[in-house]
């Protein structure tokens, strides 16, 4: 098909090949609405770490935003991935809350991002070739599955919340998504909560109180300036070890999504220094550390909407609404069932990269070192196999990548 052909979008949706890229079938002005999913996508998990640490929300919203089109940038817009807030930081700073004010905290954000800059310095001196040698698909494979398989007992204990919500939530996206036609095809996401929503109405398991004492329309985020010190440092700054490798993980799902070497184009660097920047600015607003989030690589699989644009316009999404307050309120109303039913498909839909990384590769898993590499990373990452090492608590996604890395470098070919 002509580029001319494929700007004037003349094929219906189900005609297009797998794995090909949508977005040119829809207009800017269409793709500005499709950046809304990977807001809505995002947002559950997002909101939780300044939920559970006293951080603003709204602030963390921003910050997301901004960040995200930092990273957007600084990979010259050809990853079409998404900033959230980092569940490694949970503990620190809730740590740092209670022996010291938040904005010590945020000195040790900002040293995360300085973290992020100097790994992404050591992989540019190591060279794609010698990142590849230490990432082959039959460690990151494995790895991509253990991100999917890792979140399915989130996906699985927000869907028990209510059962019957969350399955109709569930069942309307895979109907929107197979069945769909047009703009509709592509909005399984939107769709699926907006039915889940009108569902939870009907069950009355809707909760409006926050809306209701929420009186503000339009409101500043609650921006505050970082404060310094040795021991809030020290405290927060080392979980930028955990989210250093979950970034490896979720970079390369995003490539094996798009179907891209990401290693070498734009390179893995440009990734680490987009989230560095962004997590450095972030922690002088009084924001959360950022990182890669899973929930919208499950979106570019489901919608194969691959276009950075799109994705940019969900961070844009993500700031104005960190301006209203009253949207903010109705949004949080969404019941934690409806996210648990859109969570599954996206969660799975993760794994299912990671089984395809495998495919594609053609990884032979005749050969006993294959299958040992893989099944290391399979039962320690979805075992959860955790470590405390000098008080960062090391999760079992990253346990499996430092094993899995660790035995394909010293099994023999």
């Amino acid at each position: 098909m002509s580029d001319q052909e494929k700007k004037k979008g003349k094929k219906d949706l189900n005609e297009y090949s797998a794995g090909e890229d949508l977005s040119y079938h829809f207009n800017k002005g269409q793709q500005v609405l499709l950046g809304l999913q990977h807001t809505l996508a995002m947002f559950g998990a997002c909101i939780l770490v300044p939920i559970l640490t006293g951080l603003s929300i709204s602030v963390t919203l921003f910050s997301v935003g901004v960040g995200t089109l930092i990273f957007h940038y600084f990979t010259k817009g050809k990853i079409p991935g998404f900033l959230g807030s980092s569940f490694a930081f949970i503990l620190p700073l809730q740590l740092a809350a209670e022996r010291m004010d938040l904005q010590y905290a945020q000195g040790g954000i900002i040293g995360a991002g300085i973290v992020y800059l100097i790994v992404g310095y050591l992989v540019h001196i190591m060279g794609p070739e010698k990142v590849s040698r230490v990432f082959p698909a039959v460690v990151t494979g494995p790895i991509i599955m253990v991100i999917g398989l890792g979140l399915a007992p989130v996906g699985i204990g927000m869907s028990s919340e209510h059962w019957p919500v969350a399955l109709i939530t569930l069942g309307t996206a895979i109907v929107i998504n197979i069945w769909g036609r047009g703009l509709i095809k592509v909005l399984p996401i939107v769709i699926g909560l907006a039915v889940g929503y009108v569902a939870s109405l009907a069950f009355g398991i809707v909760d409006f109180s926050t809306v209701q004492d929420e009186a503000r329309i339009l409101a500043m985020p609650g921006f505050t300036m970082p404060k310094f010190s040795v021991a809030a440092i020290l405290l927060v700054t080392p979980a930028a070890i955990v989210s250093v490798l979950e970034h490896f993980g979720d970079i390369l799902a995003i490539g094996s999504t798009i179907g891209k070497d990401v290693k070498k184009d734009p390179g893995l660097p440009s990734t680490f220094y987009g989230g560095g920047v962004g997590t450095i600015i972030s922690g002088f607003l009084g924001g959360p550390s950022l990182t890669t989030y899973g929930e919208n690589i499950g979106v570019l699989a489901l919608t194969r909407i691959y276009a950075t644009f799109v994705v940019s316009m969900g961070a844009v999404w993500a700031i104005g609404l960190a301006f209203i307050p009253k949207v903010e309120a109705i949004i949080l109303t969404i019941p934690v069932a409806v996210i648990g039913g859109i969570s599954v498909l996206l969660y799975g839909m993760i794994a299912g990269i990671g089984v395809r990384t495998v495919v594609e590769n053609r990884v032979n898993f005749v050969k006993s070192r294959n299958l040992i590499v893989a099944s290391v990373i399979l039962v320690l990452g979805v075992g959860g196999a955790s470590f405390n090492v000098f008080g960062v608590e090391m999760s079992g996604m990253v346990v499996a990548a430092l094993s899995g890395v660790a035995l394909n470098l010293i099994l023999p070919e």
